[in-house]
Formats: C-alpha cells, structure tokens, sequence
C-alpha cells in the first residue's frame, strides 16, 4: 500500500450525520465506518455540524475510542461554541487519548439554523468572524497567552492550563469556494477546502487558488470495470424528480455560495466519456459530485486535480469498506503519475 501521506496527499473519508438515525444505530455506523477508514489506511473522517446532526466534537470523542488510528476532521461553526471551548476540547482530547482532532472551520451553514441561533452576520462578515476565531484557536493550541480585541471576539490574558503536544498538533482548513473564503484561508495560513468544478476546469489559469494548498469534497466510484462502476453509480444514485424537487429546496434556504455554483456547472445528467458526475449532487443525494469510471479513468481525473494543486481529498459517505479500497487504488494511480 502507497504512503499517501509521504507523497504530500492526504485522504479522508466521510461519516454519516446523525439524519435519520436513532442513538445506538448512528454510533454504530460511525464507528464501522471509522474502522473502516483506519483499516485502508486514510488519515480519517470529516464529520459534519449541523443543527440535524450531533455534536462533532461528542461524535469525534467516540470515534478516537473505537479505533487504534483515525483522525476526525471536525467541522467547526462559531456560532456553536467560543474558541476557548473549542480549544480546550481538542487539547482535552489529545491529553486523554493521546490522538489528534483535525479542524475544518466552516463560516456559516443552512439560513434556518442561522435563524435559530440567531446569527444574522452577511456572508462575507462571517468569514472576518471566522479569521478571528481560527487566530484565537490557533494561539490558545500553541500554549500562548491571547489577548484579543477584535470585532467578533475579546479576550485577556486567556491560556489554555495544557497546550496540545506539538506532535498532535491538528491540521486545519477554511471550507467555502468564495472570494471571502479564498481570502480568510491565506489571511490564516490555512490550506482551503471546497466542491470542485470539472477537472479540467480547476486547473484554468483563471481560478484562483489558495497559495497554502487547496482540498476538494468528491465521492468516487471505481471500479475495474467501468460498467461496473456505473452499474453501481447509477443504482446508488437515481435522478428522481423527488430529490430535483428537495434540491431546490435546499437551494432556495443556502447562505454558502458553493452549493449555487455547484447547481450551475453546465454538464449533462449523462454524459458519455464524462467522469465527472453531478447526478448525486443535483438529486440530493449528497452534497458533493461524484468521479465515476475504472481506475485509470478515475485517476485521471484525480491527477489532474493534483496537478492543479490539490492535495486534500474529503471523499464521500462509503457505503461498504470496498469503497474505501476501490477509491484509493484510483488514488494511488493518480499520486504515482502526477507531475512533480
């Protein structure tokens, strides 16, 4: 097996939201699926904040438990707590299980659980909110003393008791695909994650890029077999007038910009030779596009996201562990012939 990590590319899987589960049965699929990631040797799994889900923090505590090496990459909205708690929860986290917890901070969210909490900053105000947050988090980690007067947040003389180890020192990123995201990325030194455009399209001289690294959320079914691939694709993910309708909904309530210029990218449901699929995304199956084909076809694909810079991979929710391992052999082609 290829150390991806030796490579400079780092790959995560997806645990499921708490939606439609009960207790027992959500803790459950985390965990198999976190096994599943630490067996196919990912760094980990992204696990959602959402006022439908669980707590990500509760949900990362339980997934260091039940396994021997995965990493949460927990999503982290402001609103839901202060950086201080923020902090102190991931050195806690560190100092019991001697693990680490990786951060994606997240500037905003749906506008009804904006609503609810009653948070009415404009989208790019969010972002200057989310720069200062991610500032006070990053000195609180390191064991400095903050002192803090910004527009969203005040601090004095505040110190976390018991900084994080520096070898458990999370890795960190600012999710969004907007100028304001772009810009709070490289204000923090943080690598950006977001839902790409078509391959081709990302490598264009015309995209502007995170000059700390960029990392995408995309699903992929691989297989041998392209047929195979698509047989599997297409069973998982029909184009429903159902889900078209649900998808509008969500379109209707989003306060991010990705999810509108995700709906726009002007491709076919089916398009053939085309590997890049946005038939899960526009029926609301998931929240992401999906690289569909054999291996060589995928890591293609995957090859010339790296080319373009990419060096993060958030993959989707696996169904069963041979997606995992399905999807990392395209991983591993494409890393093999990329340019360096």
């Amino acid at each position: 097996m290829m150390d991806l990590a030796a490579s400079g590319v780092t790959v995560y899987t997806t645990c499921r939201s708490s939606i439609g589960y009960n207790e027992q049965s959500h803790l459950r699929r985390l965990l198999e699926i976190a096994r599943w990631a630490d067996e196919a040797g990912y760094r980990g799994g992204l696990i959602y904040s959402d006022n439908t889900s669980i707590d990500s923090l509760m949900a990362a505590q339980a997934a260091i438990a039940g396994t021997e090496a995965f990493v949460p990459l927990v999503a982290i909205q402001p609103v839901d707590r202060s950086p201080f708690t923020l902090a102190r929860a991931v050195s806690s986290l560190a100092h019991l299980y001697g693990r680490r917890v990786d951060i994606n901070f997240v500037s905003g969210g749906y506008s009804r659980d904006l609503t609810v909490q009653g948070d009415t900053v404009a989208h790019d105000a969010r972002y200057d909110r989310l720069t200062e947050y991610a500032t006070i988090v990053k000195e609180l980690l390191t064991g400095g003393m903050v002192n803090f007067a910004g527009e969203y947040y005040k601090f004095r003389r505040a110190r976390l008791t018991s900084p994080v180890p520096p070898e458990l020192f999370p890795l960190s990123y600012v999710s969004g695909s907007s100028p304001a995201s772009l810009s709070a990325g490289e204000a923090l030194g943080l690598s950006q994650l977001s839902f790409p455009l078509v391959p081709e399209d990302f490598v264009s001289p015309d995209i502007r890029k995170n000059r700390f690294g960029s990392g995408i959320s995309v699903g992929i079914i691989a297989r041998e077999d392209s047929a195979e691939a698509w047989r599997i694709a297409h069973k998982r993910f029909p184009a429903t007038q159902e889900g078209a309708e649900r998808m509008k909904l969500l379109l209707s309530a989003a306060v991010s910009s990705w999810q509108p210029q995700l709906a726009a990218v002007p491709i076919p449901d089916e398009a053939p030779g085309q590997t890049y699929w946005l038939v899960p995304f526009r029926y609301h199956h998931t929240f992401c596009p999906y690289l569909v084909g054999n291996y060589d076809e995928v890591a293609q694909a995957v090859k010339t996201y790296l080319d373009g810079g990419i060096r993060t991979f958030v993959l989707d929710i696996p169904e069963e562990p041979d997606d995992l391992w399905h999807a990392r052999t395209a991983v591993e082609r494409a890393v093999a012939a990329m340019d360096r």
